[in-house]
C-alpha cells in the first residue's frame, strides 16, 4: 500500500511559540500545534467531495494561547474530575471549586511539546514530546503524542512514563461538527455509542461509582438518534460519560454522521470510556470557525479511562508505576455517503 502525493510541514507563527504541523494526503488535511499537542483542525471531503473543516476551531492561531475550553488540546496527565483534588496521601490543584480537572492550570493543554515528524511508504505523522515537570503531578512523567495519517484515518497514540508512582489518564478534547466550517449547529447529527451504560454522576459532576445500563437510559444510543432527539431527552445537553462495549481497535465505539454533508466519523479506541459534552449552553464571546461559539456548536468527544478512577478502583487503575509504561489508542475514521 502507497499513499499518494503526501505533504508534511513544520510553520512558525510569527510572533508565538507556536508551532503549525500540517499533514495531508488524497482524502485528509489535518494542522496540529504544539500548544497542548493539540488536533487544530481536520479537513474532510463531504458526498460532492467538497473538503472543508470538520473541527470547531479558533480563527486565529494565536488564541489557543488563552483557551481554557481545551479545543482540540491534549488534556492531561489526567482528564476529568478528581474528588477533592486528592490521589492517596498526594494533593493536587484544586482548579474546579474543591476538586481537580483536566490536569490543573499548568496541565499537558497549556504545555508547548517538543515536534518531530516523519514519513512512511503508508503514512506521515507527527510526535510531540513533553516530560511534563510542571503539572504538580509525581514525576516527572515523559509523554508522547503521535498522530499518524493513513488514507482516511487518524491515528492518535498516547505513551506515558515516569520514574516514580503517579497517575495518568490523558485524551483529546477535540470538539467535531461534520457540516463543514461549522455551517450548521449539530442538531441533525445522528449519534451512535456501543455502550454499556452511562455513569452516574452527582450535581458536582463527579462520578458516584453506580452506573446506568443501557436498556435504562431515556434513549437507545446504539439507534442513531439525532442530537435534536438526544437533547429532547437531556435537555440540559451531555455532559456525560460513556462505558463502552468491549473497546478495541478493531472495533468501531462511535459514529458520528451528518446527513445533508453526507460526511460519517467512526472512532475506535482502546480506552473504557467517552466523555460526551454537546456544549449546550456553552455561549461565549469569542469566535470559531467565524461564528461566535454558542450551544450546541459542537460535539466534545473524548476518549479516556473512568474518570475518578483512583477513588473507584472496582473500575480499574490508572496508576502509572516506574519502569511501566501506559499506551491508549484512538482510530479517527472518515468516509462520506
Amino acid at each position: 500500500m502507497t499513499m499518494d502525493n503526501p505533504e508534511l510541514s513544520v510553520v512558525p507563527v510569527p510572533e508565538t511559540e507556536i508551532k503549525k504541523i500540517t499533514l495531508k494526503n488524497d482524502y485528509l488535511e489535518v494542522v496540529l500545534l504544539n500548544y497542548g499537542a493539540r488536533l487544530h483542525q481536520i479537513f474532510a471531503p463531504d458526498k460532492e467531495g467538497k473538503s472543508e473543516n470538520v473541527l470547531l476551531s479558533y480563527d486565529r492561531f494565536e488564541d489557543v494561547l488563552t483557551d481554557k475550553s481545551f479545543f482540540g488540546a491534549t488534556v492531561g496527565p489526567v482528564a476529568g474530575r478528581i474528588r477533592d483534588a486528592s490521589w492517596g496521601e498526594h494533593r493536587l490543584e484544586k482548579n474546579c471549586g474543591s476538586h481537580h480537572i483536566h490536569g490543573g492550570t499548568k496541565g499537558w493543554s497549556f504545555q508547548f511539546w517538543e515536534v518531530e515528524v516523519f514519513k512512511t511508504p503508508s503514512s506521515i505523522g507527527v510526535v510531540f514530546y513533553l516530560k511534563d515537570e510542571f503539572s504538580t503531578y509525581p514525576g516527572p512523567i515523559t509523554a508522547t503524542i503521535t498522530y499518524r495519517l493513513t488514507k482516511n484515518e487518524l491515528e492518535m497514540t498516547t505513551s506515558a512514563s515516569s520514574l516514580v508512582e503517579t497517575i495518568c489518564n490523558p485524551t483529546n478534547h477535540a470538539y467535531f461538527n461534520l457540516s463543514g466550517n461549522g455551517t450548521r449547529d449539530i442538531y441533525e447529527h445522528q449519534l451512535t455509542v456501543f455502550l454499556d451504560g452511562v455513569l452516574e454522576l452527582d450535581q458536582e459532576k463527579l462520578p458516584t461509582g453506580n452506573w446506568t445500563k443501557k436498556e435504562k437510559l431515556p434513549i437507545d444510543f446504539r439507534k442513531s438518534p439525532t442530537l435534536q432527539e438526544i437533547l429532547a431527552c437531556y435537555p440540559d445537553g451531555l455532559d456525560d460519560v460513556f462505558l463502552l462495549h468491549h473497546p478495541r481497535l478493531s472495533k468501531t465505539s462511535l459514529q458520528l454522521f451528518e446527513k445533508h454533508s453526507g460526511r460519517q466519523m467512526t472512532i475506535a479506541t482502546s480506552n473504557k470510556s467517552m466523555v460526551l459534552f454537546s456544549t449546550t449552553g456553552f455561549e461565549a464571546d469569542f469566535s470559531v470557525n467565524g461564528k461566535q461559539m454558542h450551544s450546541n456548536y459542537g460535539l466534545a468527544i473524548e476518549p479516556q479511562e473512568i474518570p475518578d478512577i483512583v477513588h473507584f478502583p472496582k473500575f480499574g487503575s490508572i496508576n502509572l508505576h516506574p519502569g511501566q509504561e501506559r499506551i491508549s489508542q484512538t482510530i479517527y475514521r472518515f468516509s462520506a455517503q
